[in-house]
């Protein structure tokens, strides 16, 4: 499992493979939070950039699921 960092604070990223769509990156819910305010702006334009590069949210402990579990529930979220 890879990191972003921004603002001094790491978030787990992951790469994953989805049908179609080929390798995506995902990250937590939680950066989600940091790059944006509260009315649905960015903090600024590095989180513009770094939002751009990330496919998918998803909660911390769903990071972590295995491969097959975590395209699955992806999948099921997008269709």
């Amino acid at each position: 499992m890879e990191e972003i960092t921004f603002r001094n604070v790491g978030y787990q990223t992951r790469l994953i493979e989805l049908p179609i769509l080929g390798n995506v990156l995902i990250s937590t819910t939680a950066l989600n939070e940091a790059l944006m305010t509260g009315d649905g702006g960015y903090v600024s334009i590095e989180a513009s950039q770094i939002d751009e590069k990330i496919y998918y949210f998803v909660e911390d402990v769903e990071i972590k699921l295995p491969d097959s579990e975590l395209s699955n529930l992806i999948l099921k979220q997008i269709i």
